[in-house]
C-alpha cells in the first residue's frame, strides 16, 4: 500500500490520508511506511542532500525528544539509517559545509572560520566528483555565509546563493533566505530535471533555526511560544514536507538518495553558551544524520557508534558505486546501512571562535564511543555514556585516560595534513552580513602559546556581557553599558573588543579623549580592526585634531578600502588641512561606492566650484 503526505495546513498540522480505513492496523502502517521506494532501479541514483543548519540531534522527534513536531524528519528515519552520534569537525556552518563535501577536517582543507578564506581550488568535492559523472548539479544556500565566494560552489552547475527575495520585514539580525524561499528555488531547478530523467545532485541548505528564533505563530499559534528553537525546526520540516512530497508524487523518490544532516547544534544555555561557535561539547557537534536509500539499507536502523560528517560524501559516492575522493580522511559508512556493525574509530572536533572572539584559547578535542577530551588551559574529560549531558570533568581524576587521550589527539592532529585556504576579501556590507549572523572577528593567525591564554570557560560570561553593553549603547543607555564594560574589562584588560565598546559607549557621551584613549588601546591589541579604526578618526576628527585624524582615516582605509564613510571622513580631514585636490578623490571614492551620499555630493559639488 502506497502512503502519501500531504501538504502542510494552514494551521501546520502534518496530515497524512489514505483511501482505506481499517483501524488499528492501518495506523500502524501509516507510521511505519509514510514514504515507499521500490528496490529496483538501473538507472543512477539521484542524490538528494539536506543540511539542516544550527540543528542539534536531541531536539528531534526521531533522536528521541518527544515535544518535537517533525514529522517528516521522522518519518525518514524510519524509512532509512539514522547515525545515533553523528558529530560536526567544528560547531561553525561554512567549514562543517566544507568538511562534508571534501571530506577533510577543518586543519586538511583550510577553512576554520567563518568568512574569512575560500576553500582551496585544487580540493576535489563530492560536487565536483557528482559533476564529472555526468551528474546536473544544484546547491540552493540559505544565508550569506555559505555566498559562492568562499568556494563551495565549484562543481556546481547552479549556485543558488541570492539573497535578494529575503524578507526584508525581519529585524536586521535575522539575514537569511526564507526556507519557503529555498524550497521554492530548490523545486524549481528540480521539476524539469525530474522530467529528463538526468540523474541529479541537488543540496538544500535551510538556515531558519539559526538565532535569533522565530516562534512562527502565523502557522503554530501559541503551540511553541515558550520554544520558538523547536518553532523553528517544525517549520523546517514543513518546508522539507513540501521538498519530499514533490519527488514523491513525480516517482523521483524511487530513483534518490536522501541525506539529512546537521552542520552543527545550538547550546540554548548549556554550559553557559547561547548559542554555538565557543564550545565543543555534544549540544554544539552532535548533529542529526540520516540516509535513506532506495536500493539498499535496513529501514529504521540506528548506528550506535560515532561518526563524524567527513564520512558523508565517502558514504555517497560508495553508495553510488563511483570512486573515493583522493586522500579523504573520511570513510565509507555503507556498510552500516546494511546494518553491519562499524569499526570504531575516534572523530576530531576544533573552534578556533575563542581565540577569534577575544584571543582566548581555542579549543581542540577527540571523541571516541566512551570518552570526550578537550585540550584547553584547563582540559576536560567526560564520560559520554555515563554522562551525555557532559557535566562532570573527570580531567583530574583520571590523569592518566587525559594523558592516553592528549596523546591520541597530538597523533591524530600529525597526521592531517594542514592546508591554507585562499583569503577573501570582503566588502563592508558583506563583514556586517556575517556580523548579523553572529559571526564577526579580526585576529586570523593562531600562535603556539595556545595554553597560556586565557580558558574560554572562564571568559563566557563575560563574553555575553559585552554583547549586552553593545545593546545597551545602541539603545543610548550609556549608564548602564559603561560600568558592565569596565567589569568585563576588570576580567580581562586585552579584550579588545571590550576596549572598542568602551569607546563607542564614550564618544556616543561626547567624551572624546577618553574614547581615543579606549580605541587606541582596542587598535593596539587588534590591529585590524578596521571598524574601530575608522571610529578613532571620527573622533579625532570631532577633537579638532585633523592631522591626527588623516593618519588614523588613511589607515582605516588601507584597512578596508570600501566603506564609504572613510572616504567622506577623509575627504573632510583633506579639507581642514588644505588638500582639496585629495578630499575631491575621496569624496569621488565615497560615491562610487554608495551613489547616493548627499553630503559627499554637496561637499564635491562646492569644491569643484570654488
Amino acid at each position: 500500500m502506497q502512503f502519501t503526505m500531504a501538504s502542510r495546513s494552514t494551521n501546520s498540522a502534518m496530515i497524512l490520508s489514505t483511501r482505506v480505513r481499517i483501524g488499528s492496523i492501518v495506523l500502524l502502517g501509516l507510521l511505519a511506511a509514510s514514504f515507499i521506494w521500490h528496490k529496483s532501479t538501473e538507472r543512477p541514483l539521484n542524490v538528494l542532500l539536506i543540511t539542516l543548519d544550527t540543528t542539534r540531534a536531541d531536539r528531534l522527534g526521531c533522536y528521541g525528544y518527544s515535544p518535537a513536531s517533525t514529522p517528516v524528519l521522522d518519518r525518514l528515519a524510519k524509512k532509512g539509517v539514522l547515525f545515533e552520534r553523528a558529530y560536526a569537525p567544528v560547531p561553525l556552518t561554512l567549514p562543517s559545509h566544507a568538511s562534508m563535501l571534501t571530506g577533510l577536517y577543518p586543519p586538511e582543507h583550510g577553512l576554520r572560520n567563518n568568512g574569512k578564506a575560500a576553500l582551496s581550488p585544487g580540493l576535489p568535492t563530492l560536487a565536483t566528483e557528482l559533476q564529472a559523472s555526468g551528474y546536473e548539479t544544484g546547491a540552493f544556500v540559505a544565508a550569506f555565509v555559505l555566498d559562492h565566494k568562499f568556494g563551495l560552489q565549484r562543481g556546481f552547475d547552479t549556485y543558488d546563493d541570492d539573497l535578494s527575495l529575503s524578507d526584508h520585514s525581519l529585524d536586521g539580525h535575522h539575514q537569511y533566505r526564507d526556507g519557503s524561499l529555498v524550497i521554492d528555488a530548490a523545486l524549481k531547478w528540480l521539476r524539469p530535471r525530474i522530467q529528463t530523467r538526468k540523474p541529479f545532485f541537488c543540496w538544500v541548505h535551510l538556515f531558519d533555526a539559526h538565532f535569533p528564533y522565530l516562534a512562527h505563530e502565523d502557522r503554530f499559534g501559541n503551540q511553541f511560544a515558550d520554544r520558538p528553537y523547536d518553532a523553528e525546526l517544525a517549520y523546517v520540516d514543513g518546508q522539507l514536507d513540501r521538498l519530499i512530497s514533490t519527488l514523491e508524487r513525480s516517482g523521483a523518490l524511487d530513483d534518490t538518495l536522501i541525506v539529512v544532516v546537521g552542520d552543527h547544534g545550538e547550546s540554548l544555555g548549556e554550559h553557559g553558551e547561547l548559542t554555538h561557535s565557543m564550545t565543543v561539547y555534544d549540544a554544539t557537534l552532535r548533529v542529526p544524520f540520516l540516509m535513506v536509500s532506495p536500493t539498499e539499507g535496513r529501514p529504521g536502523h540506528r548506528v550506535a557508534e560515532p561518526v563524524s560528517l567527513v564520512d558523508l560524501a565517502p558514504t555517497v559516492l560508495d553508495q553510488l558505486g563511483r570512486r573515493p575522493i583522493a586522500n579523504a580522511t573520511g570513510r565509507s559508512l555503507r556498510s552500516a546501512l546494511r546494518g553491519e556493525t562499524l569499526p570504531i574509530l575516534p572523530c576530531y572536533a576544533e573552534t578556533d571562535e575563542p581565540y577569534h572572539a577575544g584571543h582566548w584559547s581555542p579549543l581542540r578535542a577527540i571523541i571516541t564511543s566512551k570518552w570526550k577530551y578537550i585540550r584547553s588551559p584547563r582540559p576536560e574529560l567526560y564520560d559520554l555514556i555515563a554522562d551525555g549531558s557532559e557535566l562532570r570533568n573527570l580531567a583530574t581524576e583520571m590523569p592518566d585516560q587525559v594523558h592516553q587521550l592528549e596523546g591520541d589527539l597530538a597523533e591524530w592532529e600529525a597526521r592531517m595534513n594542514e592546508s591554507l585556504a585562499d583569503n577573501v576579501a570582503l566588502t563592508e556590507q558583506e563583514r556586517r552580513a556575517l556580523t548579523s549572523l553572529g559571526y564577526a572577528s579580526h585576529r586570523d593567525t593562531i600562535g603556539g602559546e595556545e595554553q597560556s591564554l586565557l580558558d574560554v570557560k572562564d571568559m563566557l560570561p563575560y563574553y555575553y556581557k559585552l554583547n549586552d553593553a553593545a545593546a545597551m549603547i545602541d539603545a543610548g543607555q550609556y549608564d548602564l553599558a559603561e560600568p558592565l564594560l569596565r567589569e568585563v574589562l576588570a576580567a580581562d584588560d586585552d579584550y579588545f573588543a571590550a576596549h572598542g565598546e568602551l569607546g563607542r559607549c564614550l564618544l556616543r557621551q561626547n567624551r572624546l579623549p577618553e574614547a581615543v584613549q579606549s580605541l587606541r588601546r582596542a587598535m593596539a591589541l587588534d590591529p585590524g580592526a578596521d571598524g574601530v579604526q575608522s571610529m578613532l578618526g571620527a573622533t579625532l576628527f570631532m577633537q579638532g585634531d585633523y592631522a591626527a585624524a588623516n593618519e588614523a582615516l588613511e589607515l582605516a582605509v588601507r584597512l578596508n578600502p570600501d566603506v564609504y564613510q572613510n572616504h567622506f571622513n577623509l575627504g573632510m580631514t583633506m579639507e581642514k588641512l588644505g588638500r582639496i585636490d585629495e578630499a575631491v578623490k575621496h569624496y569621488q571614492h565615497c560615491l562610487e561606492i554608495s551613489p547616493n551620499i548627499g553630503p559627499a555630493q554637496q561637499r564635491l559639488e562646492v569644491l569643484r566650484n570654488r
